[in-house]
This record gives structure tokens, C-alpha cells and sequence, in this order.
């Protein structure tokens, strides 16, 4: 994490935690396809196979798509939220709760309840430091405001 001005919230650990469980995950896949096949050969399985294959590598490629475009930028008043094209921008005046699902894990998800509804970050790293930084933030911008 950064002490500058903005930092982008990360998913390093998500995607390292994605290539060694992938491996698994696909050969889990093909010793299941071998095994189909010798039970039940035939178009039906080769079919419904190569769907569930199928869906099995957009599941994958979503989840790295998710990782490595979506960025979450924290700047001194706001959130900068960029994912394929769109953009939104959260003041830190808006939050008013933030929780974390899974707190001392490598990677969790953030919620933040705003006065438009719930924003859900998944897979960040450092999410207890995200959330004492967005609070320390938030408490500046209320002292200022109050002086």
C-alpha cells in the first residue's frame, strides 16, 4: 500500500492463488471426462462435456478479466471505480459502513454500504489496511469540515 496521495487497490494474491488451484481444478476436469467417456461413450456426454468445459474456461477467464481490469483507485476524498469501459466515482462522504468478509485471509471481499446502496469490491488484498485507510481519510475530510 502507498502513503502517497492514491493508491489502487490490488488482487496479486487472487491471481496467485488462481494459478496454482487452476491446474488442479482442470485436471480434476479431465480425469472426470475420461471417466464419463468410458462409462457412458457417446454423443450425449462429448456434448454435454464440451458445454461444461466451456463453461468451466469462461468461469476461469471472467475471474482473470475481473482481477486484472477492474480497478479501484483511492484518492484523497474518493473511489475511482474503472471496469471495461464504465466509470464511477464514490466521495468518501458517502460511506457510511465498511465490511470485510473474511478478515485475515490473503485475499477478501469489501462492502461498502453507501447512501446509493452496497458497492462490493471481491478478492482484494490488504482490505483491513484499505479500511483503516478510507477511515483515517473519512475522519480528515470530517475535521476539516468542522474547523
Amino acid at each position: 500500500m502507498e502513503s502517497g496521495k492514491s493508491f489502487t487497490i490490488t488482487r496479486e494474491k487472487h491471481l496467485d492463488h488462481m494459478v496454482r488451484v487452476v491446474p488442479f481444478i482442470v485436471f480434476c476436469y479431465a480425469v472426470q471426462c475420461f471417466v464419463i467417456m468410458r462409462v457412458s461413450p457417446g454423443n450425449f456426454s462429448t456434448i454435454s462435456l464440451s458445454i461444461l468445459g466451456g463453461f468451466l474456461a469462461l468461469m476461469i477467464a471472467g475471474f482473470i478479466t475481473y482481477d486484472v481490469k477492474h480497478q479501484v483507485i483511492l484518492n484523497e476524498g474518493t473511489l475511482n471505480i474503472r471496469f471495461l469501459g464504465s466509470e464511477k466515482t464514490i466521495s468518501f462522504d458517502n460511506i457510511w459502513h465498511i465490511e470485510i468478509n473474511g478478515p485475515g485471509q490473503t485475499f477478501s471481499t469489501m462492502v461498502l454500504q453507501t447512501d446509493q446502496g452496497k458497492v462490493t469490491f471481491y478478492f482484494i488484498d490488504d482490505s483491513e489496511k484499505i479500511k483503516e485507510w478510507i477511515e483515517t481519510h473519512q475522519n480528515k475530510a470530517l475535521s476539516k469540515k468542522a474547523a
